[in-house]
């Protein structure tokens, strides 16, 4: 083969990649971006880099080189401007493409397969979502680790050479910084030996025990990060029919087929009997192999089952990312059918031409219906946050309402709080808004919306610009809704007090110090007003944080009294923590239109160089 032909051999699945998911490189941040992007807002210092580095977050996960590293450099070096970032995750997604090739030529001694195999694991729609969205990444970097352990272990089982086993341990490690699935590793490598290299099976015995560990010790630290949204979607279920059903939704979506079908209102049983088909080719072709004593085929249908088999007990949380890495299983798979087809004549040619085609066109028409759904949602948020940037420009120091926000619009671009890394605390969309929010119930939203007295105190004094969210554009119409809200009757107190903006002090008493970061100090005695609950279930809600000055000489004890009453005292011991604490109201509060909340510690702190008497910062009250 020519030099010129060996670099097309290598360069044309890097080629097709880029002209399949080039949306993907103009992409701008969405959703859980913008938390990541804020991240290096937080670090101040070695501990607090530690702490952003290795802390669990996101449903306790602890990923420093594909999450916490990753956003906090590109966005020191880069900012928002999401070039860079989407640069280099193409980057390393061409890095797995020449791994892919590499692996499939060592397993099957065929430069076809190895060219082939990236043709379809590119064409896949598990691809979408790492290959359009930057929070992602993490798949694309653990896909890097993971092919290069391997390949590693490859050479040590072709060569024996013990310095490729000592490499494949240093990446095997390293890759669980980038994703937890990571920890499968060993299993692939003793599902290989066991079924090709059985005199190296005892050295990933080693592995084995580490990953167990990994896994224990994530799981011990993770359950500091778990939030309220994981006792739905990361509920485990071990039923055999749950595993079963979730195994068939996931095999289901790796074809596309379904979806193709779905999309063009094709009848249902023509997406059904594509997914049957593919299926009994597939495990009859491994079925067939391995009766013949060739047991290659049965590890490459491992490869996705093993990689796949921890994420089946997540049944209330099936994505489509998680099938990147197992896809690759399967791709290798289908291109050494297909290799092998040419050894049966021009008719197992055809049949595997067929079957090829049958899987790359529908696959590549959903492919490309996924890239522009999230190129647009990036547009999008892209589009809200420099028309604010504008708008704050425009008008420096007043706050910022957005009218018209949709759900959409709000989960993909507000959510996360992109207008905080720029700085701006003052930035809420309008109560009226709320409606055309659906509301999840395991995370609070309520902070996001202005409540009503807050806004007619802004518009009123001229505090405030209200935006129309218009498409990609706003539109200034502050003056038809201050009128608007003039019109209405005057609002009762709010029942959320967000004391980190300036628009509630009509419902702060006595002992308090001005805002600072997010929260306002009280003194050892402050008082605040809010409406009584609308029902018996309606709850009182406290957050604040404890710095590390205030428990410096041991633990601060809170009391909150409502109405005079007091609740329990709660122990505030944990420094450079936030704290929420609940309360029942009692019964006859209810429908009140005012009570009064004051809170109390029994001992405060003097900074150094000050006289103020601090007792304890809070963020928010809130009626729940």
């Amino acid at each position: 083969m020519s030099r010129a032909l060996r670099a097309m051999y290598w360069l044309t699945p890097i080629i097709f990649c880029i002209a399949v998911y080039r949306l993907g490189v103009r992409a701008w941040f969405s959703e859980d971006d913008f938390a990541w992007l804020g991240l290096r807002l937080r670090v101040h210092d070695l501990p607090t880099f530690l702490d952003a580095m290795f802390s669990p977050k996101a449903q306790g996960t602890i990923r420093p080189w594909s999450e916490r590293g990753f956003f906090m450099l590109f966005s020191y070096l880069f900012g928002l401007h999401a070039l860079p970032y989407r640069l280099f995750v193409f980057a390393n997604q061409c890095l797995n493409i020449i791994l892919v090739m590499l692996v499939t030529r060592k397993l099957t001694r065929s430069e076809l397969a190895a060219w082939m195999a990236p043709f379809l694991w590119i064409a896949n729609i598990s691809l979408v979502t790492p290959m359009g969205w930057t929070s992602a990444y993490n798949e694309i970097q653990c896909a890097s680790f993971l092919l290069i352990s391997f390949y590693l272990f490859l050479l040590y089982v072709e060569t024996g050479l013990r310095r490729f086993y000592w490499a494949q341990w240093v990446t095997f490690v390293l890759g669980f910084g980038a994703l937890e699935i990571n920890f499968v590793y060993p299993a692939l490598a003793a599902l290989y030996a066991l079924l090709l290299a059985r005199r190296y099976f005892r050295g990933t015995l080693p592995m084995l025990g580490v990953s167990v560990a990994y896994v224990i010790v994530d799981r011990m630290a993770g359950t500091r990060g778990v939030t309220e949204e994981a006792t739905f979607f990361y509920d485990l279920s071990f039923n055999v029919r749950t595993l079963v059903t979730t195994l068939v939704q996931y095999w289901t979506e790796l074809l596309g087929v379904s979806d193709y079908a779905n999309h063009h209102q094709w009848p249902g049983w023509s997406g059904s009997l594509s997914i049957i088909l593919f299926a009994v080719v597939l495990v009859g072709f491994v079925g067939w192999q391995s009766w013949k004593r060739n047991f290659l085929p049965l590890f490459l249908l491992g490869w996705f089952l093993v990689v796949l088999g921890p994420l089946l007990p997540l049944h209330n949380h099936v994505t489509d990312y998680y099938l990147f890495i197992p896809a690759i299983g399967v791709a290798m798979l289908a291109a050494y059918g297909v290799t092998l087809s040419w050894r049966l004549g021009w008719g197992a040619v055809a049949c595997a031409g067929l079957l090829v085609a049958l899987y790359m066109f529908p696959s590549i028409s959903m492919v490309r219906a996924g890239m522009r759904i999230l190129y647009e949602r990036g547009d999008q948020a892209r589009a809200l946050v420099q028309s604010v940037a504008y708008a704050k420009k425009i008008h420096p120091g007043k706050a910022i309402l957005l009218k018209g926000v949709d759900d959409k619009l709000f989960w993909g671009a507000i959510y996360d709080s992109p207008f905080r890394i720029l700085g701006w605390n003052d930035v809420f969309v309008t109560m009226e808004s709320r409606w055309q929010i659906y509301d999840p119930h395991f995370t609070n939203i309520d902070h996001y919306f202005l409540q009503r007295s807050a806004t007619l105190s802004l518009v009123k004094s001229d505090g405030a610009i209200v935006y129309d969210v218009e498409g990609r554009q706003l539109r200034n119409v502050t003056p038809l809704y201050t009128l608007w809200e003039q019109s209405e009757p005057a609002p009762p107190l709010d029942p959320l007090i967000d004391l980190g903006v300036p628009f509630y002090s009509d419902q702060l008493g006595q002992g308090w110090y001005e805002r600072e970061r997010g929260y306002r100090w009280s003194g050892q005695h402050a008082v605040v007003y809010l409406p009584g609950p609308a029902s018996a279930a309606g709850k009182l809600e406290v957050r604040g944080f404890v710095t590390a000055d205030m428990v410096k000489s041991g633990p601060v004890h809170l009391t909150l009294t409502i109405n005079g009453r007091p609740e329990p005292v709660e122990t505030l011991s944990a420094a450079d923590a936030d704290f929420i604490f609940s309360y029942d109201i009692p019964s006859d509060l209810i429908g009140q239109p005012k009570m009064e909340i004051a809170v109390n510690v029994d001992r405060t702190t003097t900074p150094p160089g000050e006289g103020r008497l601090l007792g304890v910062p809070i963020g928010m009250f809130v009626i729940r």
